[in-house]
């Protein structure tokens, strides 16, 4: 395997935390769900007790030894951080919250951050929580037994923006790359955008203006020349490699709802039976408060739920770990209507989003960040082990008993063999 960050492990170390439960009931009972063919439940059960490599093998290993410490920790951090706002607006008791997170863990591999992000602390919160496609399943072992062959490059961001400029389909493009060399041309009079070519989330991107002849200015209010910043992207290159492209300006109908950052909409498509792409879920991220550079959910942002008919958003919220924000219908900094705004060109997002998925058919799942323009929506990147939590939030039913669920069990039959009653039992023996 290749290394891993600190932050990655720690990340793969709460997977198999969260999957111990639920990989113990398969093993030792079958399928917990009730359903005893249930592909999703056998393919993970058979990939968390079949580590490949020392690192796989030290997670699991320490998800059995760290687990009671984790799950009681992590269920009072996350209780004292969000217990009252919970109290005052479901009027559950901090007590049954912390409770409720103890009895989710055993049955279904529910940590205290997911309680939360699921809003599993309402009405038939325990009856919801088995529909939820946890990300210690897809994750770590779903999506990596989907990918079917390497092939589209959609970890590599320079490499991304040139595969689909051959193939047709509209993408931002890259305007310099940056691998630790000097470029033998200086910077574009134009708003640029920078990141890594393999960051994630956007971490490490960085916003650079246009604010006179040869000067650029940063959120911050640093100015600097053009030669000034090609000199610092090109020392900060030889840490990771970087792409520069165009600082895109969202549509005229979009421009309301952010607090800079361009806006996009993750789009997720699954082929289906026959090999198609189909739209499956979308939710349209925004900025708020002093994030004027990205707009992921993970940064800080906000994200409202797209009617994949209509187009028309849901109210709007964060992750919802952190309960002080809750339930937005107007953007809490510009103050504009989020709740039942149509987005433009949906139509051709969707469309936009399926013809992409054609020429990336090396994988079953991807998310696309696409935004939309004046002149067109444009893919920004895709993403071939997409996070479902941003998607799944918005539900009263989880992906796992939605199209989207009948789609992982159709292809997961064809990547591990024996599904049926009994197979991860079998596949566990020697």
């Amino acid at each position: 395997m290749p290394s891993l960050g600190v932050a990655s492990r720690a990340e793969r170390l709460v997977y198999r935390i969260a999957g111990l439960p639920v990989a113990l009931s398969g093993l030792l009972l079958g399928s917990s769900s009730g359903d005893p063919a249930d592909p999703l439940q056998a393919a993970f059960v058979w990939r968390y007790w079949h580590p490949i490599g020392a690192g796989e093998w030290s997670e699991l290993l320490g998800g059995l030894i760290a687990w009671p410490v984790a799950l009681v920790v992590g269920s009072l951090w996350f209780t004292i951080r969000n217990g009252r706002r919970i109290r005052q607006r479901s009027g559950k008791t901090i007590h049954a919250q912390f409770l409720d997170q103890l009895r989710l863990y055993f049955s279904d591999g529910v940590l205290a951050p997911w309680y939360y992000i699921f809003s599993l602390y309402e009405d038939g919160g325990r009856e919801r929580a088995r529909g939820y496609l946890q990300r210690f399943e897809t994750k770590p072992c779903l999506f990596l037994l989907l990918k079917r062959r390497r092939g589209s490059p959609l970890t590599d961001k320079k490499r991304f923006a040139e595969y689909c400029a051959t193939r047709g389909v509209r993408c931002v493009e890259n305007l310099m790359h940056f691998d630790g060399r000097s470029p033998p041309r200086g910077l574009p009079e134009r708003n640029l955008f920078v990141k890594p070519t393999k960051g994630r989330g956007g971490k490490g991107a960085e916003r650079w203006d246009k604010v006179g002849r040869g000067i650029f200015s940063a959120p911050n209010g640093e100015h600097c020349t053009g030669d000034e910043l090609l000199a610092t992207l090109v020392e900060r290159s030889r840490r990771e490699p970087l792409v520069v492209q165009p600082r895109l300006e969202p549509h005229r109908d979009l421009a309301a709802v952010t607090a800079g950052a361009l806006p996009t909409v993750r789009i997720v498509t699954c082929l289906n039976e026959h090999g198609d792409p189909e739209v499956i879920g979308a939710v349209f991220r925004m900025s708020i408060g002093r994030n004027v550079t990205v707009d992921n959910f993970h940064a800080g942002g906000i994200a409202a739920n797209v009617e994949l008919d209509t187009g028309r958003l849901s109210r709007a919220t964060n992750m919802g770990s952190d309960a002080r924000l809750g339930w937005l219908s107007s953007h809490p900094d510009t103050g504009a209507k989020i709740e039942g705004r149509p987005l433009p060109l949906w139509a051709d997002a969707k469309a936009l989003a399926i013809a992409a998925h054609r020429h990336f058919d090396d994988r079953v799942v991807v998310g696309w960040d696409i935004a939309i323009l004046d002149d067109g929506p444009i893919v920004i990147e895709g993403n071939g082990n997409p996070d479902l939590d941003i998607l799944q939030r918005f539900m009263r039913t989880g992906f796992r008993h939605q199209r989207f669920g009948e789609l992982l069990g159709h292809h997961l039959k064809d990547c591990v063999p024996q599904v049926p009653d009994g197979f991860a039992r079998e596949a566990f023996r020697p």
